[in-house]
């Protein structure tokens, strides 16, 4: 792709040549000298056509990925017993299509067609996928062929085009997703800008968790109340569709009590703080919250951030009347635990900061430094590891961690460079995301979030942290 479009935009300087030398260049011996003239953008169309059938595949790459190329030749060329020089001609070939227009010649639109389509069908995933990756956004591209590459059966093919192409209607996909085979469909449908309540009925309707989970992630999707309300009474069998769940921004009136019935702990602080729901919806939520309390299933919770600070005000004023001699004996016997879990309460320093950064300089601050931090329970230089490494201010990173979020969490991990294994352990020891619900590596090492998902919840909460949302 790169270079093609370097090829399109970069004003070339070539030397001009004679047709008698272009000739001898032709048929020299050397594949290089060929190779030189199969790139120039001034050779006459029938040497060109020549080389096409040259035998070195790297004329002939050169001749694929040439616009100045004659059709025939492309035409050629799709029947190409290399996949590099089949999967040249695909890249450019999608790209000219979309700029054909009505004033073009039947001829030369039918023959580029004709090559487009044949490439669309080649046997080669690569070269599919080529196709179905550079077509994916442009308005302009041919309905045929969309509509073919949406209905192949492997994903790297079908997906670019499911999720993004403007050419597949709300039918088309509606019907596509009704024949889909397992093969993914319906999570790259569910992904899609501006999803409709057809498509988002269908899709809630399958039995598809992934995708309906993707759905429920999708900020843009329109679901019917009824809908969601359906997703809901589903919903404890499935941990991950919980927390896409208590983050939609619009939920039926009754919804809130009824995700309050099962979501964990941490949700359920999400759900309180939504600023939509009414006070007999919060009612509700702090109702069931007390009945699984009562039941043991949840811990008595703690006092509200309010409480909590006007506790810690009084009892600073109450210690700075107790005289020196009780310091010094508190002092000599070491922390309490309850002074303990007051340092752990405090904002973080500057000095762990401070030190964060100067590691930073001097290339040390590595991740074996951040898990040397997590061992030792140092929260505040672990807090200021992590804000350093990913580029993200302190009060950002403390909201992140503050949600309990575990995508936030990874996706803080994975922009500061970690290590998957080690956001495990972030998840549990800095976002306190309880075991069960933490996101754990794919395949031992890979984050379990694509780098579109990360990017997205890191620029959702920056971006609350930024606007004083605290």
């Amino acid at each position: 792709m790169k270079g093609f479009l370097q090829r399109v935009f970069t004003k070339r300087r070539e030397t001009p040549i004679t047709y008698d030398e272009a000739k001898e260049m032709a048929g020299s011996p050397d594949a290089n000298v060929r190779g030189t003239l199969a790139q120039r953008h001034d050779t006459r169309p029938e040497i060109l056509y020549f080389l096409a059938s040259d035998n070195d595949s790297s004329v002939r790459r050169h001749i694929a990925a040439n616009e100045a190329t004659p059709v025939q030749a492309d035409v050629l060329l799709t029947d190409d017993i290399d996949d590099s020089v089949r999967g040249s001609l695909a890249e450019k070939i999608a790209h000219l299509s979309a700029g054909l227009t009505p004033n073009e010649t039947d001829k030369l639109r039918r023959m580029t067609y004709e090559a487009l389509d044949k490439l669309a069908r080649d046997q080669a995933v690569h070269v599919r996928q080529v196709i179905s990756e550079t077509l994916k956004d442009i308005a302009e591209a041919p309905q045929p062929i969309i509509q073919q590459l949406a209905r192949d059966a492997e994903s790297v093919v079908c997906g670019p085009v499911l999720q993004y192409s403007p050419v597949l209607s709300e039918d088309d996909l509606l019907e596509i997703i009704e024949g889909s085979s397992g093969r993914g469909a319906l999570s790259f449908v569910s992904r899609r800008r501006n999803v409709g309540e057809k498509l988002s009925d269908a899709i809630a309707s399958s039995s598809d968790k992934d995708a309906i989970s993707h759905l429920l992630g999708n900020k843009s999707a329109q679901i019917r109340e009824e809908t969601l309300d359906q997703l809901i009474d589903r919903a404890p069998d499935y941990p991950e569709w919980h927390e896409p769940l208590v983050e939609r921004q619009t939920l039926p009136p009754t919804a809130a009590g009824k995700l309050a019935r099962f979501v964990a702990e941490n949700l359920i602080s999400v759900l309180e703080r939504r600023k939509d729901l009414k006070k007999d919806q919060l009612d509700a939520v702090r109702e069931v919250v007390q009945r699984r309390i009562a039941s043991g299933e949840f811990e008595k919770r703690d006092e509200s951030p309010e409480e909590t600070k006007k506790k810690k005000g009084k009892k600073a004023d109450k210690s700075a009347d107790t005289d020196k001699g009780s310091k010094t004996s508190s002092t000599a016997s070491g922390k309490t635990a309850s002074a303990s879990a007051a340092d752990e309460e405090e904002e973080e320093g500057e000095p762990a900061y401070d030190k964060a950064i100067a590691l930073h300089a001097k290339k040390k601050l590595t991740d074996k430094e951040v898990a040397k931090a997590l061992a030792a329970n140092d929260v505040k230089f672990a807090r200021a590891a992590l804000s350093v490494l990913a580029g993200i201010p302190p009060e950002a990173v403390t909201k992140v961690l503050n949600t309990h979020s575990a995508k936030g969490v990874v996706s803080l991990a994975w922009k500061a460079g970690l290590p998957a294994d080690l956001a495990v352990k972030i998840q549990v020891k800095l976002g306190h995301v309880p075991p069960s619900q933490t996101l754990n590596p794919r395949n031992g090492n890979q984050y379990p979030l694509s780098e579109d998902d990360m990017n997205w919840q890191l620029e959702f909460f920056t971006g609350m942290a930024t606007s004083g949302l605290r």
